[in-house]
């Protein structure tokens, strides 16, 4: 569903082409999103609208996010499902994987 274009659900580009928007395993499911409260917002309509076809739930409390750009976020996003954003130098695990936010730079070669 996020897939489709009618939904307007921007995922990430990366630099050399090619796009990531989600990826499933089992009852689990990664989003990869741009990062605009417009688009998060978009997602989280899709997934509504899902959930209420499929009579499934996101469990919010489980549930965490990783900004993963150069710039700052400096906005907010999620807090009336009380959704957890991983800041720097914590970490989450996602299918038994240690997640974190690096306090780092990108140098792209």
């Amino acid at each position: 569903m996020l897939a489709d274009p009618k939904h307007g659900v921007e995922g990430l580009s990366f630099p050399k082409g090619g796009l990531i928007r989600d990826q499933t395993f089992a009852n689990d499911t990664a989003l990869y999103l741009k990062g605009t409260p417009a688009n998060m917002d978009r997602a989280q309509e899709v997934l509504k609208t899902f959930c209420r076809a499929s009579k499934a739930k996101v469990n919010w409390s489980k549930s965490a996010t990783i900004w993963a750009s150069r710039r700052d976020k400096n906005w907010e996003w999620g807090e009336s499902e009380r959704l957890k954003w991983i800041s720097k130098g914590r970490s989450t695990r996602y299918l038994g994987i240690q997640e974190s936010k690096l306090d780092s730079t990108y140098h792209p070669r």
